[in-house]
């Protein structure tokens, strides 16, 4: 200040200029806010502000790409990978049923021909909760390890995620809930050396930066996202996924397929996300059945397998929608195997995204459903001038996701839900969807909680009639009855 006082500048000025430009700032970020309000009247003024500082920090923030090793076989370069990372006793997180079908020995075979002692923690189980974290990371800590290998679907490799997270920065899990709170960003201490062998094709968790983790006492599922939990390589052996139940199957490639439609879809797609996730749709709608039809088709296992890890790539930094916001909730209350719940949620919320475009000028999902349709084979070509010939392409992508259903047999009911469930479950999802989940007595939770970038927004209302139609045939006779009588009422 002495400086520009010699100058004959006012001391108050000076500190006015600073002032004007925080205000300046502010008011930018809410006149972007309230612009963006026009095209999303349903969404908050608060959650559209979230929106942008998600869009900000994707166009800043490095995401790492794992080396990836794929190909029949390739699990037999584990121990060389470990041994390149100065690793020498990594714990084996997987589940018993892999353990009794010789799939984690095919893994761990490299390691004792190389010599390496290894610990496994095999009691990891679908939907896996806070407490299986916490006896994993014990069994790391009291065997001495010094790396972490995931074998598994996404249960075991979200687990060894957060081991590793527990490893680095111990505290509760549900403190390292929403973005940046384990290694934040990478300016933390890291994470031990994480190896992801999938034996599933669909979660992409060998390539991504996030973990859901299953709160038993409240029944909620939790997302934790940071940099540091992208594993240092991925290893895709198609050898693995031989004799894969047709159930995990389908389930499993339908959550890929979510992945590439919701990270397409999404606000913060880049040319990176969009190209990666139009790659996975291609494969999952040519490769999908046939893993489904023939489990020992290892050409086929290979296409869907490497169109998950594409996926991965996309949604990892793009991120998701409604339909996992709502699976999610389904997952942690009823049990739902995640993959089945995202593909009996995706026609509905497709179709909620079209719900607005059956009239008028206002093609904007539209056109992207169009990209998807092609992308999967189900048009060869459209004519962009034609509203109404984008209309029926748009809609054979919604009846081609419905189709895949039907054919490899997915549910279209959570039978243990009930009629009084639908408001509490559209309820959590919308709070997970709009970065709800933390109350003002957590304001960096709250601020780091940036919800998803759907392509338009959800009042309860929509939610909850989504919801309701996953119901049993008479618990929606007693849902429909609840509502008219509620409308009757008002």
């Amino acid at each position: 200040l002495g400086k520009w006082a010699k100058r004959g500048v006012e001391p108050a000025r000076i500190v006015g200029f600073r002032m004007n430009k925080k205000i300046k700032l502010a008011l930018l970020l809410v006149i972007s806010a309230a612009a963006a309000k026009r095209s999303y009247p349903n969404a908050k003024l608060a959650c559209l502000i979230k929106r942008f500082i998600g869009w900000f920090v994707g166009k800043i923030l490095v995401i790492p790409i794992p080396r990836i090793v794929s190909g029949a076989n390739s699990r037999s370069q584990i121990a060389d990978i470990l041994k390149e990372m100065k690793c020498k006793r990594p714990l084996v997180v997987t589940d018993q049923i892999l353990v009794q079908h010789g799939v984690v020995q095919k893994c761990t075979d490299s390691l004792t021909r190389e010599g390496l002692q290894y610990v496994t923690f095999k009691d990891v189980v679908p939907n896996p909760n806070s407490e299986l974290v916490d006896q994993g990371h014990e069994l790391y800590k009291t065997s001495a390890c010094d790396s972490i290998l995931a074998v598994g679907g996404g249960s075991p490799m979200d687990v060894a995620k957060v081991i590793g997270a527990k490893v680095c920065n111990p505290k509760d899990v549900t403190g390292y809930q929403g973005f940046f709170q384990v290694n934040y960003a990478g300016f933390g201490k890291s994470l031990p050396p994480l190896l992801a062998v999938p034996t599933t094709a669909g979660t992409g968790s060998e390539v991504t930066v996030a973990a859901v983790i299953t709160l038993a006492a409240k029944q909620q599922k939790i997302a934790i996202a940071d940099t540091g939990l992208v594993p240092r390589a991925a290893i895709l052996d198609p050898e693995l996924l031989i004799g894969l139940p047709k159930n995990v199957t389908s389930a499993t490639g339908m959550d890929a397929l979510t992945h590439a439609v919701e990270s397409f879809l999404s606000g913060w797609s880049t040319d990176f996300t969009r190209n990666n996730s139009l790659l996975a749709t291609e494969k999952i709608f040519r490769h999908l059945k046939e893993s489904y039809q023939d489990g020992g088709n290892i050409a086929a296992r290979e296409k869907v397998l490497t169109a998950s890890l594409e996926a991965g790539l996309a949604f990892t930094r793009a991120s998701v929608g409604y339909v996992h916001a709502i699976a999610h909730q389904l997952g942690g209350m009823f049990h739902v195997a995640h993959g089945e719940a995202n593909a009996m949620l995706m026609p509905l919320v497709l179709e909620f995204y079209l719900r607005d475009e059956q009239t008028g000028d206002q093609l904007f999902c539209t056109k992207l459903f169009c990209e998807l349709a092609k992308a999967a084979g189900l048009v060869s070509s459209y004519d962009m001038c034609n509203k109404e010939a984008l209309r029926e392409v748009a809609k054979k992508f919604v009846d081609g996701v419905s189709t895949m259903n039907a054919d490899m047999k997915i549910p279209s009911q959570v039978k243990e839900m009930r009629a009084s469930d639908v408001k509490a479950v559209a309820t959590r999802a919308l709070e997970e969807a709009h970065g709800e989940q933390h109350g003002l007595s957590s304001p960096l939770m709250a601020l780091l909680d940036l919800g998803y970038p759907v392509p338009k927004y959800m009042t309860q209302a929509d939610c909850e009639e989504i919801v309701a139609r996953l119901l049993s045939i008479a618990e929606r006779e007693k849902w429909n009855g609840a509502s008219t009588k509620h409308l009757g009422g008002s």
